[in-house]
């Protein structure tokens, strides 16, 4: 293990040494791409607002806890045709008919079922809390790549731009060689022909370039800055560290264990049917001329209600149903679990071998250029000719290429490994506050459901 630590510190003291960077007095870090990107980015907002719609949801149970107030009324005529009961002057004679009341009733039990109603969006919301937390790594990761993405390309561009320098350079060379006789004219199309493809893969570079800005723009909500620079992240020091910083931390598994916590409550809210429902009820009702009663009448009462189902059919499908959905749940979760641990492996893994790759390419760089300075001399005694020349030129700038693309690499490869271990938000800065509410909406309601609804104001100091 000590060799390997010693191993990827000097992979890791190379790649710095390749990283060739501006000064960040004015530079837009990543951790400033990040922090503006999730603040601002649409995507994110989508995510935000269904958060905060199942947390008013969740307040609007509050409805559950409190009296239910109707007011009733009705006016209009009336023909009562009883002439047992009501005198002849008084039967089948149109009259006026009004009745106007109000009454009110509050639940007192229920089966428990407004609690398991709270508990279970209490777990919503929580696992929205989740949702919107996962995304703001993915997120954050996707500004990571972005924003490197575009430096990578700039680099990339620099190196085209000094490939074409160095056969610009050689073409002079040659010209002044055919000109006194001792090269062919054949060197000098060659040489020609040899420019025009460096200005080609120019091209190339610059078009991709374009495309990596507009990505940056639609993912950071603004364009490139001009000054930026690669950077990277710290890595744990072992797969075993991240792996159970994954599983820890993970907020899809997290998210997935609300929706346990959900079907179970749901399930307890269908059970609650079995149960009888008591409620206080109240109410007051003034009557004129109703139903062949002359003058005004006002009635009075308040007691106790009494409603209970004891039989209904299909309630055995409807526990298995529950059942079935939390076992669901359950297995999905696991598979997570095991998704999490895949992921972690296949990021460290990928992060280990492009660091040794970009360490590789790093001595490979410095040998082909110091096989071109060779050749360079060579050349010029007349012992290597112009393909010779061309040839391991061309060798040097797609090593050059290749490790000005791995150092990218590399770097991203930092970020991922943080994001595989859910610190990918929190490494730049951003606090899970500052993103989302606590989810402890299941916490704070475990013992008191309504406890959800308190509003405490503080006194001013």
């Amino acid at each position: 293990m000590g060799r390997k630590l010693k191993r990827l510190n000097e992979i890791l003291f190379f790649f710095i040494l390749g990283v060739v960077s501006i000064s960040a007095a004015s530079a837009e870090t990543i951790k400033e791409a990040v922090q503006f990107a999730l603040t601002t980015n649409p995507a994110l907002k989508v995510t935000e607002a269904e958060m905060r719609a199942s947390t008013f949801e969740l307040i609007e149970l509050r409805r559950e806890y409190l009296p239910t107030v109707r007011v009733f009324g009705e006016a209009g005529l009336q023909r009562v045709n009883d002439p047992e009961n009501l005198s002849r002057a008084a039967n089948n004679r149109v009259d006026d008919r009004a009745e106007i009341g109000i009454n009110a009733s509050i639940v007192m039990f229920d089966g428990f079922r407004r609690a398991n109603l709270v508990y279970a969006d209490a777990a919503r919301v929580d696992g929205n809390v989740f949702r919107l937390l996962d995304a703001s790594e993915i997120m954050a990761l996707n500004v990571a790549e972005a924003y490197i993405d575009v430096v990578r390309h700039r680099a990339l561009i620099q190196v085209a731009k000094r490939n074409i320098a160095s056969h610009q350079a050689l073409g002079r060379r040659i010209r002044d060689l055919v000109a006194a006789g001792r090269l062919p004219y054949s060197d000098e199309l060659t040489i020609d022909d040899r420019i025009s493809f460096a200005e080609l893969a120019l091209l190339d570079v610059e078009k991709a370039l374009g495309d990596a800005s507009a990505r940056y723009e639609r993912i950071v909500g603004r364009k490139p800055d001009k000054n930026m620079r690669l950077q990277s992240g710290p890595v744990p020091k072992s797969l075993d560290i991240l792996t159970q910083k994954s599983v820890a931390n993970s907020y899809r598994i997290k998210f997935i264990q609300t929706e346990i916590d959900q079907s179970q409550f749901r399930a307890e809210v269908g059970l609650s049917d079995n149960m009888p429902t008591v409620t206080l009820d109240a109410g007051v009702s003034q009557d004129i001329n109703r139903n062949g009663v002359s003058g005004r009448r006002t009635d009075q009462y308040v007691g106790v209600g009494l409603r209970w189902t004891l039989y209904q059919g299909g309630r055995k499908a409807e526990r298995n149903a529950f059942a079935q959905r939390t076992q669901k749940a359950l297995s999905e979760r696991a598979l997570a679990v095991r998704e999490v641990v895949e992921l972690a492996a296949l990021t460290w893994n990928n992060y280990q071998s492009t660091a040794e790759r970009n360490f590789m390419l790093g001595q490979q760089l410095q040998i082909n250029r110091l096989i071109v300075n060779l050749y360079n001399e060579e050349f010029a005694a007349a012992k290597r000719t112009l393909l010779d020349l061309l040839e391991v030129q061309r060798a040097r700038f797609n090593v050059e290429f290749q490790k000005t693309s791995s150092d990218a690499g590399v770097a991203f490869g930092t970020y991922r490994v943080l994001a595989a271990g859910s610190e990918l938000a929190q490494y730049f800065g951003i606090k899970n506050s500052d993103i989302a509410f606590a989810p402890n909406f299941q916490e704070r309601v475990k013992n008191a459901p309504t406890q959800i609804f308190n509003v405490n104001i503080e006194p001013m100091k």
